[in-house]
């Protein structure tokens, strides 16, 4: 059983994921069909799901102390609960304000609850260093992968049944995940493998470094900055990015297509450089990754008009596929650094980067765009931001192969 046991625990947080972050972005399927029941501007529906990123980052230290302090059960109940909840609230919302907190609030929780928080502590309990990056990897490509399969179902059951039935349906698939959370075999699961996991000490004292320890020290603000400046690179960009082909002239089908390849090449871009990064090169696959994003946006820069096929494919291959590649390696070396008994607070802290980076990222890029008229400032502000992302990963990468020496 110990054998199998590290590799069902990484597809139950794929699962999860799939379950809390995947149905959190369905959310773009629905735009169209809430703004017409809710008479609504098309920017009063779409903070809904900036506000779900928000949460989902401003929230990870809440469930970061549920973990520490109740452990693995209390914390992945709860967020499934939260995740039925916010759901079957949305398929009986009257206002848009209900939308606001139910989708927003109380999904963006849930998505703290099931994702990072969870994965970078179970799974590191399980995997060791040179294993634990493509597994984490795998945990986090859920919100590509789920995507995938989310997407067209929601679209499917809104057109057939209106968007109320959609998220009716969604609180009853994450409903029924619960009574089966509660029973899983949590005390065996939250031991780990022998070294790899201590919780307590000699005499009952909790190991590893706190909070305080961590804040006091430079690789805890390099791995937050990490993941602000990156999410504030990335969500600059993703959410403009189809306007921004139609503008220049691309068939709406067709940018549609290239943008969902780019969504499909995410997952396989998180495995192959975490398990570059894996064998050895951490600070390679990180700066690596970084570069593939940077040229992406030069990529998305030259695209002037339908023709310039070439440049397009490019942003595709090389933004696509490094879009998601930066959080499993966060995470990782997150994990390597603080794991212990209060690991859940120390990265939930750390998660506050993303969750900022990602609502300050979409809501600053729609500024310099109506600014500037263009997207000249938006995307040589989302390079810079990535650059500085890459310097503060890229140091901390560095640290972690000399200490690993």
């Amino acid at each position: 059983m110990s054998r199998f046991l590290p590799w069902a625990l990484v597809a139950l947080c794929f699962v999860l994921g799939v379950a809390s972050r995947s149905i959190s972005d369905s959310f773009v399927v629905f735009v169209p069909a809430l703004q017409g029941a809710f008479d609504a501007s098309r920017s009063a529906v779409t903070v809904v799901y900036s506000f779900a990123l928000l949460v989902g980052g401003t929230g990870a230290p809440i469930a970061g102390w549920i973990l520490d302090r109740f452990g693995l059960r209390a914390l992945t109940v709860t967020g499934m609960t939260a995740a039925a909840l916010a759901t079957a609230s949305a398929a009986h919302a009257t206002e848009i304000w209900h939308l606001y907190l139910g989708l927003g609030a109380v999904m963006g929780f849930a998505g703290a609850s099931l994702s990072g928080v969870l994965s970078a502590s179970l799974l590191g309990r399980w995997f060791p260093a040179h294993r634990l990056g493509v597994a984490l990897a795998v945990a986090w490509s859920a919100a590509g992968v789920g995507a995938m399969v989310v997407l067209p179902a929601a679209q499917h059951m809104i057109a057939a049944d209106g968007w109320r039935h959609a998220y009716t349906v969604f609180s009853l698939v994450s409903a029924a995940f619960v009574p089966l959370l509660l029973l899983l075999p949590w005390r065996q699961i939250a031991r780990g493998a022998p070294g790899l996991a201590p919780v307590r000490a000699g005499g009952g004292k909790a190991s590893g470094p706190t909070l305080g320890d961590a804040v006091r020290d430079w690789p805890f603000w390099a791995l937050t900055l990490s993941f602000g400046l990156t999410s504030l690179g990335i969500f600059a960009i993703v959410p403009q990015a189809m306007v921004y082909l139609l503008e220049r002239g691309l068939d709406g089908a067709y940018a549609a297509r290239a943008l969902a390849v780019a969504g499909f090449l995410t997952p396989l871009g998180m495995i192959g450089f975490s398990w570059l990064a894996d064998r050895g090169g951490r600070r390679l696959a990180a700066l690596l990754a970084y570069a593939c994003s940077i040229l992406g946006v030069g990529a998305l820069a030259l695209v002037r008009g339908p023709d310039d096929d070439l440049w397009l494919w490019l942003y595709v291959l090389l933004f696509g596929g490094s879009m998601g590649s930066r959080g499993p390696m966060i995470s990782t070396l997150a994990t390597l650094r603080y794991r212990g008994a209060h690991f859940g607070r120390i990265y939930g802290f750390i998660s506050i980067g993303m969750g900022l980076g990602g609502f300050l990222g979409a809501w600053i890029g729609g500024l310099l765009h109506d600014w500037t008229d263009g997207y000249a400032a938006v995307l040589a502000f989302a390079a810079a931001a990535l650059v500085l992302a890459a310097a503060a990963l890229g140091a901390e990468a560095g640290e972690r192969e000399r200490l690993s020496r």
